[in-house]
């Protein structure tokens, strides 16, 4: 035991000192890694890309042009921004994979940790201006499995999914998903109207399948399911609501995690009733959708599918809503989402361990 506590002790403090720097495209990704950085104790810088000033992060493009890195502008990068990247002991890139190229491609001899979070082979078609994704890209994703000074983690299992079977690409293998941390933040003040008694109410979440394949409030207010579907002032601003009824449009969400942290009760249909609501035209999901592989999802994974209510219709969910035990529901929930917390934090600080 006293030499457990003397490797911890070497162990923290050099985390402390590590200094990290971050780049992303998406906000949730950015607080979720702030987060993370703050348990370990990691001294971490935020690179966010949409801040930028126009041209400023390649020096000719801006906008969603630069989700598109292929091999000029991943030079381009480097040779502006090398000596500032050079201030950091670590680098970490989040949401699109394509920023991990600025680095394999100009061979960073430092550590580099690349959390997939939206397919490997994501591109901005409607901004594409380069070749991208392309051959040299793909053997850079693939070289990685070989490459000491990397670490790849995906944010759900169908990233890895997606590589294997539709490129052979097996250059990692672990899941880091979101931590649910930073929960409880809300805005300087709510957004939701006062005259919502949130305790009675469920709270239908603004996406694409809630709003476009169908108005999923409409709906459950003709079923007589008291429910409100707005803006909200952060993930603390609906922990007290009686739950959520939702109907997924990606593989994984931040939001998942932050709400589950608070104990809310997600209703979401079934996998049967989910692919036939996916016959309908205005049907979304992240692509690709595979129907084979849902269960790789979160919304139907087999380690959270006791954290769910699933409704096989309508009919089934006013059914559900009014029988499900809510006290004991919740509680399974925080239990859960505490462990998980726990195990992914982990998995962050051993990442960090090894470099």
């Amino acid at each position: 035991m006293k030499k457990l506590f003397l490797f911890l002790g070497l162990i923290f403090p050099l985390l402390s000192q590590t200094k990290v720097l971050h780049l992303t495209f998406h906000t949730g990704c950015a607080k979720e890694f702030e987060y993370v950085a703050d348990q370990l104790g990691l001294d971490l810088t935020t690179l966010y890309i949409h801040d930028l000033k126009p041209k400023e992060f390649d020096g000719v493009a801006s906008g969603s042009a630069l989700y598109n890195i292929g091999h000029d502008r991943a030079k381009r990068i480097w040779d502006l921004h090398f000596e500032m990247f050079d201030e950091f002991d670590v680098v970490i890139t989040s949401d699109t994979t394509a920023l991990s190229r600025i680095f394999l491609q100009n061979n960073w001899k430092k550590p580099l940790i690349i959390w997939v979070c939206n397919r490997f082979d994501y591109a901005d078609r409607a901004s594409l201006d380069c070749k991208f994704p392309d051959k040299e890209y793909f053997q850079l994703i693939a070289s990685t499995k070989n490459r000491e000074n990397v670490q790849v983690f995906s944010y759900t299992p169908f990233e890895h999914r997606h590589a294997q079977i539709k490129y052979n690409i097996f250059a990692w293998n672990e899941v880091i998903r979101p931590s649910g941390g930073g929960c409880d933040y809300v805005g300087k003040t709510s957004a939701i109207p006062k005259k919502i008694v949130r305790e009675e109410t469920f709270f239908v979440p603004p996406y694409h399948n809630d709003t476009i394949l169908m108005n999923l409030s409409k709906k459950i207010t003709s079923l007589g399911i008291p429910n409100y579907r707005g803006r909200y002032s952060g993930p603390g601003d609906l922990k007290t609501f009686k739950g959520i009824i939702h109907i997924p449009y990606a593989w994984s969400n931040l939001a998942l995690f932050e709400n589950w942290a608070n104990g809310l009760i997600y209703f979401i249909p079934s996998k049967k009733f989910l692919l036939q609501l996916a016959k309908r035209r205005q049907f979304f999901w992240t692509p690709p959708f595979s129907a084979k592989y849902i269960g790789d999802s979160e919304w139907y994974h087999p380690d959270f599918k006791q954290l769910f209510v699933y409704f096989d219709s309508w009919e089934d969910l006013v059914k559900k809503v009014e029988t499900t035990d809510y006290q004991a529901k919740r509680e399974r929930i925080l239990q859960a989402s505490k462990e998980h917390h726990e195990k992914t934090i982990e998995k962050w600080r051993a990442a960090f361990r090894v470099l």
